[in-house]
């Protein structure tokens, strides 16, 4: 499984006069699949009569959604549950959830550490538990499954989840222990779910899933990624639509020609290499080679040439020679990326580069990972700068997510940070921006008559 985008999320908040009694207050640390789990529980909540609360102690019902991907993430967890000890003590009746991935079916470890301050532990994505679980609430796990997410004020861009585990056994990766075999959901729920989003106001689609390009094997007709984007793709009122994370095994030269097809399909792809070596990618059990890689490269940007390509890689995990290493430098180099996600190796339990990780023959010195990281840091810097410097004096459609320090924020269709001033409210909208100034991660620039 590659690994997504990490984000350490703060509860939204409102400030009417809603009681403690029923508040609530979610903090989320993880993947954007786990972003988009708190969404749909706070929706939940939201639908059975609670409020938002900024602070902890503004709320009786906490919820924690932890990520096991990395041990930092882990140990963020249980610095925040740490901290909610003094809440525990002050408001005995707070009740507090630990959900997400460090409480999945294969973590029994996370029953044995001491978390006094835990009243509850649940698994990933049980949405419908959790609102159970909520003190006064009217909601029981006798009656149906919640509906798909009904957000009355969606953000611009909304992650939707097409489905939830991994059949992968990447060497290094605790997501398939953690969430369980992938199961999609039925096209026609994604469809009816992207329908009430966009109609509330949402203008970008992303569909989501630990391998999205996988999607719909395990259905009836088993049908493809490929038709559920372009069922979703003629939605009244959608802007834009992507999809994350893929998996070189799963893209399909039908999936390709799709999105090069379809006018509001944006020109970017997520496709985590993870590792330039073939001996390497063999030993992280990836199911695919370089050469294989390549020519899947090939045929997408030959589909389409303006493609934004990101990728994941790891660094330092066990059996990773510098000659290896040296391989990974080059093909970043000979693709140049335009983003690429990079990550130290961390070995998680229960995973067999956990294992391999005990052998010193094998084994990547700490500070060795962390040079590695920062010589491919370097890089990926250095052709982020220039892929950018090519868009100066560029004008790009740019739909606005919201305001930043004083400018608009807004992506370009190859998911590139635009900011720019103006007067006028932009959120929602698109906006031609000519770019006026560029660096590695954003660009700069001014807005054109429509």
């Amino acid at each position: 499984m590659q690994e997504l985008l990490f984000f350490d999320t703060q509860p939204r908040a409102d400030r009417d006069a809603t009681p403690r009694s029923r508040r609530y207050y979610v903090w989320t640390v993880g993947c954007q699949m786990n972003i988009s789990d708190s969404e749909r529980l706070e929706a939940a909540l939201q639908g059975v009569g609670y409020s938002p609360a900024t602070r902890p102690d503004e709320a009786s019902f906490i919820v924690l959604n932890s990520c096991s991907v990395r041990a930092s993430a882990e140990e963020r967890i249980l610095g925040k549950l740490g901290e909610l000890m003094r809440v525990k003590r002050e408001q005995p009746d707070t009740q507090i959830v630990l959900w997400g991935c460090m409480v999945g079916p294969d973590n029994r470890s996370i029953f044995e550490r001491q978390l006094p301050m835990v009243d509850h532990f649940v698994s990933p994505s049980a949405v419908d538990e959790i609102v159970a679980l909520a003190p006064n609430s009217l909601y029981t796990l006798d009656e149906p499954a919640l509906p798909v997410r009904d957000m009355d004020h969606p953000p611009v861009s909304v992650h939707v989840p097409i489905q939830y585990g991994c059949n992968m056994s990447c060497s290094y990766c605790v997501i398939p222990l953690r969430r369980g075999h992938e199961r999609s959901r039925p096209l026609e729920e994604i469809v009816e779910e992207v329908r009430r989003i966009v109609a509330r106001g949402a203008r970008e689609i992303t569909l989501l899933g630990q391998i999205v390009d996988s999607w719909g094997h395990d259905l009836p007709g088993r049908p493809q990624l490929a038709d559920l984007i372009a069922a979703v793709h003629d939605t009244p009122g959608l802007l834009r639509l992507r999809f994350l994370t893929s998996h070189p095994a799963w893209m399909t030269d039908h999936l390709i020609e799709t999105v090069a097809r379809l006018p509001r399909c944006m020109p970017e792809v997520n496709l985590p290499i993870q590792s330039g070596s073939d001996t390497l990618l063999k030993i992280m059990r990836r199911g695919y080679t370089t050469a294989r890689y390549r020519a899947l490269i090939a045929r997408i940007r030959q589909a389409m040439p303006d493609i934004s390509l990101t990728t994941d890689v790891i660094v330092g995990h066990p059996g990773e020679t510098p000659a290896d290493f040296a391989q990974t430098l080059a093909l970043c180099e000979e693709i140049r990326f335009d983003k690429i996600h990079i990550a130290a190796f961390s070995a998680r339990p229960g995973t067999p580069a956990a294992e391999q990780e005990q052998n010193p023959a094998l084994a990547v010195p700490e500070d060795e990972k962390q040079e590695r990281r920062r010589a491919l840091e370097q890089l990926h810097e250095q052709i982020a700068t220039e892929r950018s410097a090519q868009l100066l004096g560029q004008t790009l459609e740019v739909l606005v997510e919201g305001e930043s320090r004083g400018k608009w924020r807004g992506r370009s269709p190859g998911n590139k940070l635009v900011f720019f001033a103006h007067p006028d409210e932009w959120a929602g909208r698109l906006a031609r921006v000519h770019i006026t100034q560029t660096s590695p991660w954003a660009l700069q620039g001014n807005v054109l008559p429509d």
